[in-house]
C-alpha cells in the first residue's frame, strides 16, 4: 500500500452515520486497511460532485471532517456556510469539539477552531461511501449537504482533519461497527444483522459497557473522544496497587499504534506483568524503545490463540465487566531476539489513565452504539479463530456475487 502523505485526513465515525439517512435500506461499507510506514488506519470516501476517492486515515474521536480547500481539488466543491446560521450553530454547539469564530459582518462566513488549535471556515459539500444492499448489489450512498471544515495548509501541514457530529440532525439511530485489523478491517453501518454468515452471530454476545464524559480538567481529552470508566486493572487476576481515590478513564484512539497508560499505573502493570510472566518461566531481555518490558522469544509459550502471557483485565464499571487484553493483544514481535509488551508509558500529562492504541483494538468487534451511549466490544476474535478479515472478506464476497 502506498503512504499515506505527511499529514492525513481524519474520519471520525459520526460522520459515517450521516449516510445511513441517505440508504437505511442498505449496509454502509468502509473498507479499511493498515498503512505500514505509519501504522494508521485508512479508509476511503469520495468527496465532491465527481465523487473523486479521497483517502482518510481513522480517528476513534474528533469534532469535524477538515480538508485543505485552498487546493483547487476540494476548494471548489465546497460551499461556505454563513455565520448568521443553522449549520453554524449546530456544528459548534459545546458538545462538538469546535468553538465559533466569526468576524464582524451580516455576510459573514462561519469560523470555526477545534480544540487541538486547527482554525478554519465551515462549509459544505459532497460525501459518499460504499454501501451494499441484502441482495449484495454494490452502490454508493452519498449525502449532498455534507459539514466540512476548511484550512488552509501552512507549509509542511497538508490537509488534516475529523469527521463530524453532525449526524443528530439527520435523527438517525448512530450505531456502527469497527473491526480494526493489520490486513482488512470494516467500518459497517445500516440495516443489521452485518455478521449472521458466521457460525455464531458475533454481534449479539459483545460486552457493553457506557460511553464516559471527559472530566473537566486542563489535560482532559477531546470533548469528542470516546470513553469508557476504568474501575481497576488485574494482571493474571491480581489486582495492581492502585489510587483507588482517583477517577480513571480509557480513551479509544486508532490514532496511535500501542497502548499508552500515565506514569504511575504503568510502572505498576510493567512491575506486574515482569513478576507475572517470570513466574511463568518468560525470561527477561534488555526493552527495546518505544516498549519497556521485554522477553525472549524462545521462553514464550504459544496458545492457538497467540502467545501464553499473563492476562491483563481492564475492570470497567464492575467486577463483572472486563475488557481482557490476551497474547495476540499485549505482545509485540520487534525481532528475533525480542517481544515486547506493546504498552508503553506515556507520561504524566496523559489525557486519559489508558489510551487504547490500535494494536490492542485490532481484531476485537466494536460497537458504537450512540443512541444508548454505550460501547459494546468483543473477546480478541483470535480465541474464536476468527479475524475482522472474515468481516471484511464477506461484504466483498457479496458486491462480487452481484456483478
Amino acid at each position: 500500500m502506498a503512504s499515506l502523505p505527511r499529514h492525513h485526513l481524519l474520519l471520525l465515525l459520526c460522520c459515517f452515520s450521516c449516510l445511513v439517512h441517505s440508504s437505511r435500506s442498505r449496509t454502509l461499507v468502509l473498507p479499511l486497511a493498515r498503512d505500514a510506514s505509519t501504522l494508521r488506519y485508512v479508509a476511503t470516501v469520495y468527496h465532491g460532485p465527481s465523487l473523486d476517492p479521497l483517502e482518510l486515515a481513522v480517528d476513534l474521536g474528533g469534532p469535524s471532517l477538515w480538508l485543505d480547500c485552498s487546493a483547487p481539488s476540494s476548494g471548489s466543491s465546497v460551499r461556505r456556510v454563513p455565520c448568521r446560521s443553522i449549520q453554524c450553530l449546530a456544528a459548534t454547539s459545546d458538545a462538538s469539539g469546535l468553538r465559533r469564530a466569526c468576524p464582524s459582518g451580516p455576510s459573514s462566513v462561519c469560523g470555526v477552531r477545534a480544540e487541538g488549535g486547527e482554525a478554519g471556515v465551515l462549509g459544505e459539500g459532497a460525501l459518499a461511501v460504499d454501501s451494499v444492499d441484502g441482495s449484495g448489489e454494490r452502490s454508493v450512498a452519498a449525502v449532498d449537504r455534507f459539514l466540512i471544515s476548511c484550512a488552509r495548509a501552512a507549509p509542511g501541514f497538508g490537509a488534516s482533519g475529523v469527521g463530524g457530529t453532525v449526524a443528530t440532525a439527520f435523527g438517525v439511530r448512530r450505531r456502527f461497527f469497527v473491526c480494526l485489523s493489520a490486513s482488512e478491517g470494516v467500518i459497517v453501518a445500516g440495516d443489521g444483522p452485518f455478521f449472521s454468515h458466521l457460525d455464531a452471530d458475533i454481534s449479539k454476545s459483545l460486552t457493553y459497557t457506557p460511553l464516559a464524559t471527559p472530566l473537566a480538567t486542563a489535560r482532559s481529552p477531546r470533548a469528542s473522544d470516546y470513553l469508557i470508566n476504568l474501575t481497576s486493572i488485574k494482571i493474571n487476576g491480581k489486582r495492581l496497587p492502585l489510587n483507588s481515590s482517583s477517577p480513571y478513564l480509557i480513551q479509544l484512539s486508532a490514532e496511535i499504534p500501542y497502548t499508552a497508560v500515565a506514569s504511575p499505573i504503568y510502572s505498576a502493570l510493567a512491575e506486574a506483568f515482569a513478576g507475572a510472566a517470570s513466574a511463568m518461566g518468560m525470561a527477561s531481555v534488555p526493552p527495546v524503545a518505544p516498549f519497556g518490558v521485554c522477553f525472549d522469544p524462545r521462553s514464550v509459550g504459544a496458545t492457538a490463540a497467540g502467545p501464553d502471557v499473563p492476562a491483563i483485565d481492564l475492570v470497567l464499571q464492575s467486577e463483572m465487566v472486563r475488557w481482557r487484553i490476551g497474547g495476540s493483544s499485549s505482545m509485540v514481535r520487534v525481532s528475533d531476539e525480542a517481544t515486547c509488551l506493546g504498552v508503553v508509558d506515556g507520561g504524566d500529562r496523559l489525557g486519559s489513565s489508558v489510551v487504547l492504541g490500535g494494536h490492542q483494538l485490532e481484531d476485537v468487534l466494536l460497537e458504537f452504539d450512540f443512541g444508548g451511549s454505550r460501547l459494546g466490544f468483543s473477546p480478541s476474535l483470535s480465541t474464536m479463530q476468527l479475524s475482522c478479515s472474515n468481516f471484511r472478506s464477506n461484504f466483498n464476497s457479496m458486491a462480487l456475487s452481484s456483478q
